[in-house]
């Protein structure tokens, strides 16, 4: 029996257009690398550049507490009672963070990978060049919005979040007009830093004693120094997973900032002794997202 070797035209067309479609497709290139926010599975090529990495992020709730209730902290119109039941109002609060990083479970820790230039004029006058980790926020009560840390790529199980409030190591003996104004040590306002010796503020605070009066000045408390540096580790125990955003958001209660203060009665002194020996007891973690780009 002999079979017909010829192929039919509809065959030799399927097979035309098959080549001509092949001949005629660009490979597609987008980012590959698993570890990144938009990994796209569909790509024929990497182009690392388009990468987009997972980022380290902060959001601050601040609230006080009362023994039946938590509310949101108001500032300015709102009256809050001390220890012996004077009331008081608060007018500003800021505070800066340095060194945050996540602690994992094997000991070790993650750091954002981002690194800032920082200059330091020595006793002889020179200014030195150095380059550290860019790991610092700016927190304020009238400001709950996203903090962006930088680049933290790898996953990991986290076992905790840890950070100093104020600023730790060299970055304190840093000159402030170096850095951008829009960076947490850029000196937009000149109250948060003291000078060359004592460098930042590291919890700038104002607050009316005297509620009674509508036109005096509050009581402004500049808390820095290296002796007023205080350690924050906050229980996480959460898988960090390729490709997204790590967010943490932490409840920052007032009351506890504030416990045991006198307004009546305390020196500016006494009060930011006592203001910085709550500091740690204020900050809890509120909840860990982990978010898509």
């Amino acid at each position: 029996m002999r079979t017909n070797s010829k192929l039919s035209p509809f065959v030799l067309s399927m097979i035309a257009l098959l080549l001509f479609a092949q001949a005629c497709y660009e490979p597609q290139a987008g980012c590959l690398d698993v570890e990144a926010v938009n990994y796209d599975f569909s790509a024929d090529e990497n182009d690392a550049a388009d990468c987009i990495y997972p980022e380290l992020r902060l959001r601050f709730e601040h609230v006080y507490s009362y023994p039946d209730t938590t509310a949101n902290l108001r500032l300015q119109d709102t009256f809050y009672l001390d220890e012996v039941g004077n009331p008081f109002r608060l007018n500003r609060f800021e505070f800066l963070l340095s060194d945050i990083r996540l602690q994992l479970a094997d000991g070790s820790t993650l750091e954002v990978s981002d690194e800032i230039a920082i200059y330091i004029e020595s006793d002889e006058g020179r200014v030195n060049e150095f380059f550290i980790t860019d790991n610092f926020a700016f927190g304020t009560a009238a400001n709950s919005g996203n903090i962006t840390i930088g680049t933290v790529r790898e996953s990991a199980t986290v076992n905790a979040l840890s950070f100093f409030v104020g600023v730790a190591g060299q970055a304190n003996q840093a000159i402030p007009d170096s850095f951008p104004i829009t960076h947490p040590l850029g000196l937009s306002d000149s109250l948060i830093y003291f000078n060359r010796d004592s460098g930042y503020v590291f919890q700038l605070i104002e607050l009316f004693r005297d509620t009674a009066a509508t036109d005096t000045l509050p009581e402004l408390l500049r808390i820095g120094t290296n002796d007023n540096v205080q350690f924050i580790d906050l229980p996480v125990g959460v898988d960090k997973q390729p490709g997204f955003h790590f967010r943490a958001t932490i409840q920052i209660d007032y009351r506890k900032w504030l416990d045991g203060i006198n307004v009546d009665t305390d020196t500016k002194a006494e009060l930011a002794q006592k203001i910085v020996s709550n500091t740690a007891e204020a900050f809890s973690l509120s909840a860990i997202t982990l978010q898509g780009d």
